[in-house]
This record gives C-alpha cells, sequence and structure tokens, in this order.
C-alpha cells in the first residue's frame, strides 16, 4: 500500500542518518532495499537470512586469509636475524665486498640501516597508493612480491644480490601492515575492526614465535649435513607465503565483489592526503605518532635477541633462536588474550592498563641495563624470562590504540595513509637504531650499553605520551 511503502522509505532515509545500524545490520538494508522493488516479505527475510550465512562465512574466510598473510610476512621477517652469524661467518657465509677497513660485520650493519631506511620510504611513499587500490590487492601484491625476493636471496652467493633482494623484502614489508589495517575497512564493520587488529596482531607474533623455532629446528637437522644452511630458511620463508597468498586471492576476491563497508562522514568524500591534512592539527596524532615510533625501536629489538643470547649470554645459535621465539610467545599471549579485554575495557581502565604494560616494559629494558653495565648479574634463564616479559608488555599499546585511531580517523581512503605516517618516523629512527646495534662488538657486553639505555628512553616516552593519547581521543 501507499502508507507501507511511504513508512518504508521513512526507515530507509533514517538509516542514511544513522550509519550504524547498517554496519551492524547489513541483512536489514538488503530487506528494506527490496521492499521498496516490491518483493515479498517472506522471500526477502529467507534472502537477507541466506545473505547473512554467507556474510558469516565470508568474513571467517577474510580473518584466517589476513592473520595468515601477515604470519607469513613476518615469519619471512625472522629468516635474517635467525641467520645473521651465518651469513658472515667466513665458512659458511656469503662472499661479502672486497674494501680496504671494512669487515663482513660492517657491512651488514650498512645493510641493515639502508633496509630500515627502505621501509621508512616505503612507509612515506606507499599508504596513497595502498587507499587508492584498496589494502586486498596492495597485500596480494606484496605477497607475491616477497616470494620472488626470498626464492633470490636463496640462490645467491653474493652480497651485493642478498642486499638488492633484502632491501626490496623489506620495502615490500612497508606496506603490509597499512595494507592489512586498509582490508579490514574494507572487509568488516566498525564494531569489528579492534578484534580484527588483534587477529593481525595475533598473526604477525605466531609468525615471529613458529618461524623462530621452525628456524631453529631446521638449523639444528642441518649443522654438518649442509655447509650453508641459511639457504634453506629462506627458501621455506618463500614457500610460507604461497597458502596465504591462495586464501588471500579467494575470500579477498569474494570481498571485492561484494563492495566494501560504506563510509560515512567527511572522510568518504576526501583523499588520503586531505585526511592527513586534517588530522595533522590534531594533538592526538602527534601523540600517537610519537609512541608509536618510540614502540617500533623498543620492539625491533626482537632482531637482535639471538645475537644478545649468543654473544652476552654463551647459549647455542640454536637455543638464542628458541629465546626469539619466547619473546615472540610473549607478544601472542599478550595480543592474543589482552585484546578482547582492552577493547572493552572503558576509557580510564584503558589508560591504566597502558601505564601497567609500559611500566613493566621499561623495567625489563632497565634489567637487560644493568647485566651489560655489570651493576647485576643474570642467568639465561633470566634473561629468557626478561625476553618473554619484553615481548609480553608492549604489544598491546603497540598495535591497538594507534591503529583504532586510524582506522576511526581515516576511514576507508586515509586508514593506510595515517597508518604510514604513524610509521614514518618510527622506522626512521630504526634505520639509525638497527645500524648502531649491528656495528658494535657483540661480544663485550659493555658494548650494548648504549643500545639499552635507548631502548629505556623509548619506553619512557611511550609511557607518557600514549595514555594521553587515548585519554584526549
Amino acid at each position: 500500500s501507499a502508507f507501507q511503502s511511504e513508512t518504508l522509505r521513512s526507515i530507509v532515509s533514517v538509516r542514511r542518518k544513522i550509519p550504524g545500524i547498517v554496519r551492524r545490520h547489513p541483512s536489514h538494508h538488503v530487506w528494506f532495499q527490496s521492499q521498496l522493488r516490491g518483493g515479498s516479505v517472506q522471500q526477502t527475510l529467507d534472502e537477507g537470512e541466506e545473505i547473512s550465512s554467507a556474510e558469516k562465512s565470508r568474513r571467517r574466510g577474510m580473518s584466517l586469509a589476513l592473520a595468515s598473510s601477515y604470519l607469513a610476512v613476518m615469519g619471512a621477517k625472522c629468516a635474517l636475524p635467525s641467520v645473521l652469524s651465518l651469513l658472515t661467518s667466513t665458512t659458511q657465509g656469503m662472499t661479502f665486498v672486497a674494501a680496504d677497513n671494512t669487515t663482513p660485520q660492517s657491512q651488514m650493519a650498512n645493510l641493515l640501516g639502508l633496509s630500515t631506511l627502505a621501509v621508512a620510504s616505503g612507509k612515506l611513499l606507499l599508504g596513497p597508493v595502498i587507499d587508492a587500490i584498496g589494502g586486498i590487492r596492495a597485500f596480494q601484491a606484496s605477497l607475491l612480491s616477497l616470494m620472488g625476493c626470498l626464492f633470490m636471496i636463496s640462490c645467491t652467493q653474493q652480497f651485493k644480490i642478498f642486499s638488492v633482494a633484502w632491501i626490496f623484502v623489506d620495502f615490500i614489508f612497508s606496506a603490509c601492515w597499512a595494507a592489512a589495517i586498509n582490508a579490514i575497512h574494507q572487509s568488516f564493520p566498525e564494531n569489528e575492526w579492534g578484534r580484527q587488529i588483534g587477529f593481525l596482531a595475533t598473526g604477525a607474533r605466531i609468525g615471529n614465535a613458529a618461524s623462530f623455532s621452525l628456524f631453529a629446528t631446521i638449523l639444528y637437522f642441518l649443522e654438518g649435513q649442509t655447509r650453508q644452511p641459511w639457504r634453506v630458511v629462506f627458501q621455506v620463508s618463500a614457500v610460507l607465503q604461497a597458502l596465504p597468498l591462495v586464501l588471500l586471492s579467494y575470500y579477498g576476491g569474494m570481498t571485492l565483489k561484494r563492495g566494501a563497508f560504506e563510509t560515512y562522514g567527511q572522510e568518504s568524500q576526501s583523499n588520503s592526503f586531505e585526511i592527513l591534512k586534517r588530522e595533522l592539527l590534531a594533538p592526538q596524532f602527534w601523540l600517537h605518532l610519537i609512541s608509536r615510533s618510540s614502540l617500533m625501536v623498543f620492539a625491533s629489538f626482537l632482531l637482535f635477541v639471538p645475537t644478545l643470547m649468543n654473544k652476552v649470554y654463551g647459549t647455542s645459535n640454536a637455543v638464542a633462536a628458541q629465546i626469539a621465539a619466547i619473546y615472540s610467545m610473549g607478544c601472542l599471549l599478550s595480543i592474543s588474550f589482552g585484546a578482547p579485554i582492552y577493547s572493552s575495557l572503558p576509557k580510564k581502565k584503558k589508560i591504566m592498563a597502558i601505564v601497567s604494560l609500559l611500566g613493566l616494559a621499561t623495567l625489563c629494558s632497565l634489567i637487560q641495563l644493568a647485566h651489560v653495565s655489570g651493576n647485576v648479574q643474570i642467568s639465561p634463564a633470566i634473561a629468557a624470562l626478561s625476553m618473554f616479559l619484553w615481548g609480553f608488555a608492549f604489544t598491546i599499546p603497540f598495535y591497538l590504540p594507534p591503529s583504532l585511531y586510524a582506522l576511526e580517523r581515516g576511514g576507508r581512503k586515509g586508514s593506510a595513509t595515517i597508518s604510514d605516517g604513524f610509521d614514518f618516523l618510527g622506522f626512521t629512527l630504526l634505520a639509525v637504531f638497527n645500524g648502531y646495534v649491528a656495528s658494535i662488538r657483540h661480544a663485550q657486553p659493555a658494548a650494548w650499553i648504549g643500545c639499552f639505555q635507548f631502548t629505556t628512553l623509548c619506553s619512557i616516552i611511550a609511557l607518557i605520551m600514549q595514555p594521553l593519547a587515548v585519554f584526549l581521543q
């Protein structure tokens, strides 16, 4: 009747004014639109139920695809630290450039600095590209490119070729987190964003923990069996990208056919540069930028955990890689159990949780500083526990607050740009930090003092800045 038709049109009008209805109940939108086209009540209800069931399956598939993709990417990043000492070995390593006043260790230190600058450059350049083409397509291209670069590394003997390939690995890596954040906006309603970021971070930390354990096992069984076991580690890293790529292609294709969730508000009419320009005027943006950058340096110490344990605490290469896996297990437990709890907390308790976790992170760094300074002597077992707590403490503050801010403020057209904006400064600092730590005399405990002074400073800065950012958000 005319009355029913007018009523349904009014409901749709209200729906446009209250965006959350569609985000939380997409099947209701289908039912309303079908009524306007003249469909029967029973038929459209059945269609809504059918679409709802298919939608649940698609979302589960996208969760698995995104988490497993980031797992594979982070696993590949663990290949280099797992075999760093082997790569610079005179008997098992690569052929380095012959030059005066340079050593394999100094050349590797220069590479780590350059590759970190490549990540920073990618963060600066790729965010708008990801926002333009969409996170799903960008993530697919990243996985495919990573496979090619890792296979190239596994086949080369020349350090020059290795360097070029690894710089490309890090440049591609720079796109992955922002692509995943944008893909979450394409694939899920707003009330699921925090949960999906938790799944991503869980995948990352499973990737770290499982890969370090896997690579340690490979090195253990190949010890004495082959002259260069590091090649197998990079080959396995390349193969790990294949299954996630298949999942992301399948479920990502379903998502793109269905269409992204609607973006409401001002950002839906803006491009990524306009959104970033708007955010530069917000104090919360700068507070998140500083705290995220500081925590990125703090988190990146994972790269040097095997070297620290091997050179300072005297463990074997296999045990050192296992302790790096313990560090990653702390990250995994923190994000797996903590993300749902953190997302449900009111603002005041979120701030208390951040302060508690970052206070613990600062304490872990101070313990290592006291050991290398000679003030306190700790055993390898206590050092392993310290690494576990180090990973446990920084993970939630590092992942959740800044990523949720990027999704909320950036929307579909700006979330990757804001996320990369947060990371650009962090990776620029990492270029300096990684180059410095790679160049020190690792076998001398006192040489690590500057490293742990800097990680302690970064933790304290984040302890001050991030609670204030969450308070103002």
